[in-house]
């Protein structure tokens, strides 16, 4: 559904170089990595709002900068900031909203509300952060997007109010013809709901699987200095040092079967990639 193809962005100290990857119809795909790895570019690149200096993004097999009006209206977006309108009340948005987009839902989208015990009545400037960001799902799966784009969705939000957004982002990807793109920090939501991982690490992507495959190829080890020198080099993917210890991500299948190991998570993979050392 959407395609990137070899994205460059170069800003005065920081670039994105080659990026490539899909996001499938029918998937939810995990965008992971730093501050400021270039999570936030792609997706601003995707969305328009950044002009790359290189490559392709296609939605549909179209390039993103040449869709029209009504394809464009099929890719809906959630932003930390979610830049809904603060003076307004969510009756006032909806028919605001009902002649912005060509097919907006007024139906749903009081269902939503409904759903998500949002008040009606109630400024937007007066919401929490949670009811905000609940506010602006609700707008993005009122105008029959195929398409969602979530950047950090969940920041900042209790585990109730997360864990409702993720139920909706489920729903919406369990109808046909339709994928997720989401980056988040908070990696144990993407654990629960991606079919794939990208991460992106000082600008190019790392990897891009998918998550049930990455979690198991990989793996955590405790070792010390001896051990380390004794390993297949092709195994050791990174090594942390700490005072307390030497710890190693590592490809599961060329490990001796005899080391204990521990399942590894994708914070883990973010950190020992951001502070590990190659053997």
């Amino acid at each position: 559904m959407l395609t990137i193809k070899g994205l460059y962005k170069h800003y005065q100290n920081f670039s994105i170089e080659n990026a490539s990857f899909d996001v499938p119809d029918g998937t939810v795909v995990g965008l992971i990595g730093e501050n400021g790895a270039g999570k936030s570019t792609i997706i601003k690149s995707v969305l328009g709002a950044v002009r790359p200096d290189g490559g392709e993004i296609l939605f549909d097999g179209k390039p993103t900068d040449g869709l029209s009006k009504a394809e464009r209206q099929q890719i809906s977006f959630v932003l930390d900031d979610t830049g809904l309108p603060a003076e307004l009340n969510l009756s006032m948005l909806d028919k605001v909203l009902a002649g912005v987009f060509e097919k907006w839902d007024r139906a749903k989208f009081r269902s939503l509300l409904q759903k998500l015990d949002l008040p009606d009545k109630k400024r937007l400037k007066d919401f929490s952060k949670g009811m905000k960001m609940k506010a602006a799902i609700a707008v993005a799966l009122s105008y029959e997007s195929r398409l969602l784009i979530l950047d950090e969705p969940t920041s900042g939000l209790d585990p109730v109010v997360r864990d409702e957004i993720l139920e909706m982002l489920y729903d919406y990807n369990r109808e046909s013809g339709r994928a997720v793109l989401i980056s988040s920090h908070i990696t144990t939501d993407l654990e629960k709901i991606c079919d794939y991982i990208v991460y992106i690490h000082r600008g190019r992507i790392v990897f891009d699987m998918e998550k049930d495959e990455l979690l198991h190829a990989y793996a955590v080890y405790g070792t010390d200095e001896r051990q380390l020198a004794e390993l297949d080099k092709t195994a050791v993917v990174k090594v942390l040092r700490r005072d307390y210890g030497t710890e190693v991500l590592a490809v599961r299948d060329k490990m001796p079967q005899s080391f204990t190991y521990r399942p590894v998570t994708l914070d883990d993979i973010m950190l020992f990639y951001s502070k590990g050392e190659n053997i």
